[in-house]
């Protein structure tokens, strides 16, 4: 056996010394290891040369033997480097390990080390290695290739490469040449010559094999020319990795529909860029759109897309105000066409132009596991479901998720027979390490069995007396050994020069508790150096800067940023997180606090995740939510590893306890990790007749709910009416419990049937003479729900679809035009018809006061806020005005925290989408005296992103949306009424000023700037 128990345990011991030397542990305080690791050496360079001749003799059986053990070897050389006890090897462990990575086809490792390695390169190095050093510098870093010209033939090998990459033409002279190069190398008799000679050889073997140059042809079936100027380029990949190697074998490039399912950080964004290209260059289309679920990711990918396509194809991100902020007349641009929008914008801008749809060649679904996500998965599901319909043979659609367990029904569901489902259970993400902290302040290790411990980290603790505050009795101590934030702040400390490290907190209240504490810890006299001393002093000011322009300068955040920690989760202003995001990957700090919101496709380089608890609100954590969240740490090329360490001490302490439960909560804990055990994809809509579950004990039966609902649907209060009746019910049963969120789950079906009603009004709109229960029938039975039901819940699923249908039957064909336009229930939209009327909106000229106090006044009529608020309109008032969370607090007194929720989903959400319903009600004729719809389009977008004027609105939508530093730029530009269109121009004729104020704020603004202002 080449690599025996023994082997297994020695590799073992190895990662655990490099662990030792991470986490600081003196040399006194190691245990005693029963082998020597070291020994080691042997075998894996063994195995690496073994491999390396199967290779360059094409010997398969040899290379399925050895195959399985690179992995080892590689960890090994990885390993052997951060143990830091035999310094003189480093640089050929590097570039052992480097070449280990790449033949085991994990680039993005490969690309670590031999980054490492150009960092501690010998001048002494011999040819064979030095030349191999290049090579593989060239294709994972874009370095310049350099020829060696210390012998003749290595010479020519390096200039036959280059002419290679160059051209494209040449593979067949570079075997010959590298066959000849490994004779003479053999005759010099120079051991460490012939090993790298040999594994130089194999890597260049397998980088032809794997050559953008011959796989993207093959793949896409174009001819070469059509990939030359592309590849000749420098943005362009040198080899395609296995997950493009992936989509190429899949058919995917040609045009084939997919489902693709691969893991996060395998090279997604490049995979995207040449489904892209390969439609754009076989004139299968000339547009594509990608589908994002959140803003922060629509502007990840675009920035990715700016960046790969530069001037050769227009990028449109969309904003995501419900307006009419398209328009067809964008298509007759001769250019090839990127937009990217969030699902809502896309429903949005299909019900207002259904014939948008017909210039889309290409679809892509990032995330594409959100059928099942609240409310707005019904929309999701009935947007996937009309493009479903509408695709022809020569369109595409691919659909791409980390964490979609039930990939093969979603295929069969989506694309049945026309399409492929593209995964590959051996293309894994970089590796995990799990830790798990303990009372006894060792941390304990697992990475592929929860019932068997890798390794652990002794006395990585010390507990530290703080300094007593004026008057107190009581000594306090850092950390507080059974408290999980005190643990995690205090390896955060102890890490984070390693790499970005991130808190996870349960929910925002918990990220201040977070940041309090490590104020807290200043003050009592403990030093987090490492934190603040691993963070760009300059960026941590700016970010400071800005946080105090929202906060105040005594907010724990702003002081938290000149201890070089922040915040970061869904309500934190906008340009905060782009900033926050910024930084963090420029490296300028290492440690944010965040929440879930970090999960949802969020691109930052962390290599610590410290888990202080799995629960979100009340509840357990989604498996698969923490999949992606996980999934944030150890991004490929930057990492070759990360660690999860679970912070609270009792899981792992009590993890054999019985009676109290330990060993159950291990159990749930441990399922975390697993991603086999991740949840399937559900449906929204399906969830109308499956069970209500209240917790563990509690519940309702679906089918009677659903029926409840099919009932009474045609009543005004009929989901009022199910909430009391649950309500009752459940405390007749459970009397204590009165802390439920029953409103919250029926409201949740409310939206649900409205996003149904509302789908139904936009068919129904589009075919006066339309039998429409027949069309309901056939709807219903195309949905994600219908394919996943039992026979009783199709049924149940029919009738609801055919309730519906009923109602919407009462309403003629141009109602149904405007109700469909609107995105709500037919009921909302009624009221808002008899609010316009009885406000006289197109015979009375509304000053702008008057027209949002009336506005106000009908949203409070028409929705319920989460919490009782006197002071709504103030704070929209204040919203408007660019007034800072500080401000409204001293005027208000509400807390920040309920603030920012009041600003972010109830002001620039809700009532700008309801200022948005408005106009699409109105209707402007003849008989009208004022047209109020430009007034109410302007509101609505300054309700969305909180500005005074429409010139800060136009530098929100095209440079950067950040409020506060929008009002300021719109300020000193001094022109109120700039439009989105003209906004980019006059910025370009104020560039030095606007940079001159943005130089005291984060640098992603000034970059932006610069990006934007570029000639």
């Amino acid at each position: 056996m080449i690599f025996s128990n023994t082997s297994n345990y020695m590799l073992k011991y190895q990662k655990a010394k490099a662990k030792l030397v991470e986490y600081d542990i003196p040399q006194k305080d190691y245990p005693k290891f029963p082998l020597n690791s070291n020994e080691l050496s042997y075998p894996v360079v063994y195995i690496l040369s073994r491999y390396a001749e199967s290779v360059i003799e094409n010997n398969i059986a040899d290379m399925e033997e050895f195959s399985p053990h690179l992995v080892a070897a590689s960890q090994y050389f990885d390993a052997a480097v951060g143990a830091n006890d035999r310094a003189e090897y480093d640089v050929d462990f590097l570039l052992s390990g480097a070449a280990s990575y790449f033949l085991s086809d994990d680039f993005g490792s490969a690309k670590v080390l031999c980054s490492e390695y150009f960092a501690r390169i010998n001048p002494e190095t011999n040819v064979p290695q030095k030349i191999m050093g290049n090579l593989l510098g060239y294709l994972l870093l874009n370095r310049d290739f350099h020829i060696s010209e210390d012998t003749p033939y290595g010479e020519k090998v390096c200039r036959s490469l280059l002419a290679y990459y160059n051209t494209g033409k040449g593979a067949e002279e570079i075997q010959n040449l590298l066959s000849e190069y490994r004779k003479v190398i053999y005759e010099n008799d120079a051991p460490m010559e012939i090993y790298y000679v040999d594994i130089l050889c194999a890597i260049v073997t397998v980088a032809l094999s794997k050559s953008s140059w011959s796989l993207l042809p093959r793949y896409s079936e174009l001819d070469q020319s059509l990939w030359s100027d592309y590849l000749k380029s420098p943005k362009a990949p040198r080899m395609l990795w296995p997950a493009q190697q992936l989509i190429g074998e899949k058919g995917v490039l040609r045009g084939q529909s997919a489902i693709v399912q691969l893991p996060t950080g395998v090279g997604k964004t490049k995979s995207i860029e040449l489904i892209i290209r390969s439609s754009f260059a076989s004139d299968r289309a000339t547009t594509a759109i990608i589908v994002a679920p959140l803003r922060a990711l629509c502007n990840e990918i675009a920035n990715d897309m700016i960046s790969a396509f530069g001037d050769e194809v227009l990028v449109n991100q969309f904003s995501d105000v419900l307006e009419e902020d398209f328009s067809l007349d964008l298509f007759l641009s001769l250019k090839s066409k990127i937009l990217i929008c969030t699902p809502e914008k896309l429903s949005y801008i299909i019900h207002h132009q259904a014939d948008f749809l017909d210039e889309i060649g290409l679809y892509i679904f990032d995330e594409g596991h959100m059928f099942d996500d609240g409310s707005r998965g019904a929309i999701y599901e009935l947007l996937i479901s009309e493009i479903r319909g509408h695709i022809s043979w020569g369109e595409q659609i691919i659909l791409l998720s980390a964490v979609l367990s039930n990939a093969e029904q979603i295929q069969k569901w989506l694309l049945g027979e026309a399409g492929v489902l593209a995964s590959d259970p051996k293309i894994k993400a970089t590796p995990k390490m799990i830790g798990f902290a303990s009372q006894t302040k060792d941390i304990h290790y697992y990475s592929n069995d929860s019932a068997q411990e890798d390794f652990y980290v002794p006395r990585s603790i010390e507990v530290i007396a703080l300094q007593k505050r004026p008057r107190e009795k009581k000594q306090r101590y850092f950390p507080e050994l059974t408290d999980a934030k005190d643990i995690a702040i205090y390896y955060a400390n102890k890490l984070c020069k390693n790499g970005g490290a991130a808190i996870f907190a349960n929910r925002t209240s918990t990220v201040l508790t977070v940041i309090n504490r490590i104020i807290e810890l200043r003050d009592r006299g403990h030093d987090l150096a490492e934190i603040k001393g691993n963070s760009d002093g300059e960026e941590m000011n700016r970010l400071a800067q800005l946080m105090s322009d929202y906060y105040g300068e005594q907010h724990p955040y702003t002081i938290a940023c000149y201890l070089g920690v922040v915040p970061h989760y869904s309500n934190l202003p906008n340009g905060l997180r782009l900033a926050v995001e910024h930084a963090c990957r420029n490296k300028a700090l290492r440690l944010i606090v965040c929440t879930s919101t970090l999960a949802q496709g969020v691109n930052i380089p962390i290599k610590y995740l410290f888990m202080t608890s799995f629960m979100v609100a009340r509840n357990s954590m989604q498996i698969r939510s923490f999949q992606n969240l996980m999934g944030r740490t150890a991004r490929s090329g930057m990492y070759t590893e990360g660690s999860v360490i679970v912070t609270d001490p009792r899981l792992f302490d009590n993890r054999n306890n019985r009676i109290n439960g330990g060993n159950l909560r291990w159990n749930d804990c441990t399922k975390m990790f697993d991603s086999s055990a991740s949840e399937p994809c559900g449906s929204s809509i399906l969830s109308l007749v499956q069970d209500i579950v209240i917790d563990y004990q509690a519940g309702f039966i679906g089918s009677e709910v659903a029926k409840f609902i099919i009932e009474n649907y045609g009543k005004n209060d009929c989901f009022n009416q199910l909430i009391s009746e649950l309500s009752s019910a459940l405390l007749e049963r459970y009397p204590s419990k009165t802390n439920n969120n029953i409103a919250e789950l029926v409201s949740f079906r409310k939206h649900t049937m409205e996003a149904i009603e509302n789908h139904l009004c936009f068919v129904f709109s589009n075919d006066e003479n339309t039998d429409r229960q027949a069309i309901a029938s056939e709807i219903c039975k195309e949905t994600l729900a219908y394919f996943m039901a039992n026979d009783d819940e199709k049924a149940l699923l029919e009738r609801i679809f055919d309730i519906i249908a009923l109602k919407i039957s009462e309403f003629d064909h141009s109602q149904l035009k405007n109700y469909a336009r609107t995105m709500i229930g037919i009921d909302l939209s009624l009221q808002i018809e008899k609010w316009i009327a009885e406000n006289h909106l197109t015979q009375q000229n509304y000053t702008n006061e008057q027209l949002v106090k009336i506005l106000i006044s009908f949203f409070l009529e028409t929705h319920t806020l989460k919490k009782e608020i006197g002071c709504f309109a103030d704070i929209c008032q204040m919203w408007l005005d660019g007034c800072s969370f500080v401000e409204m607090h001293e005027c208000t007194s509400l807390p920040i925290a309920d603030l920012e929720d009041i600003c972010s989903k109830s002001i620039s959400y809700e009532l700008s989408f309801f200022v948005g319903n408005i106009i699409d009600i109105i209707e402007i004729n003849d008989e009208d005296i004022v047209n109020p719809l430009p007034n109410l389009l302007l509101l609505q977008r300054r309700l969305k992103y909180g500005v005074k004027t429409e010139t800060a609105v136009s530098v929100c939508e095209k440079i950067f949306n950040d409020r506060f530093l929008a009002n300021l730029l719109a300020d000193k530009i001094g022109h109120d009424a700039i439009e989105a269109n003209s906004i980019v121009g006059v910025m370009k004729s104020h560039k030095e000023d606007i940079l001159d104020i943005l130089s005291a704020y984060p640098t992603y603004f000034s970059e932006r700037v610069q990006w934007i202002c570029k000639d």
